[in-house]
């Protein structure tokens, strides 16, 4: 497990934020760890690009995530699709991606990212 620090803390509340305006932007839903035992725990399930992500929100920055619909862990939005952290940000990379030859087809260049 991770130190609880104040510079590990700090990071993480940076990522909470970051994660915070995502879910603001893509459909997304909060509920309870079930996985973890200390109380407070989140995970977060965001949507985007017609596939899931997820993290966990220390509870600590529950805070930040008022905004975003809390749901039962039985609910379906919050039913893990089985993602491992690489898949995860390897979809991010993929949304970069299509989201750069967009914007540069839009902007009258080519399609490289």
């Amino acid at each position: 497990m991770i130190p609880d620090t104040p510079e590990i803390a700090a990071v993480y509340r940076e990522r909470a934020e970051l994660l915070a305006w995502l879910a603001a932007t893509h459909p997304a839903v909060v509920t309870p760890a079930t996985d973890i035992e200390e109380p407070g725990w989140m995970l977060l399930f965001i949507t985007a690009a017609g596939h899931q992500m997820s993290w966990h929100i220390h509870p600590r920055d529950a805070a930040l995530f008022e905004h975003v619909e809390h749901v039962e862990p039985g609910d379906p939005r919050a039913h893990w699709d089985g993602h491992t952290s690489a898949e995860k940000y390897q979809r991010i990379r993929q949304i970069i991606t299509a989201v750069t030859m967009i914007s540069n087809l839009l902007q009258g260049g080519d399609a490289r990212a």
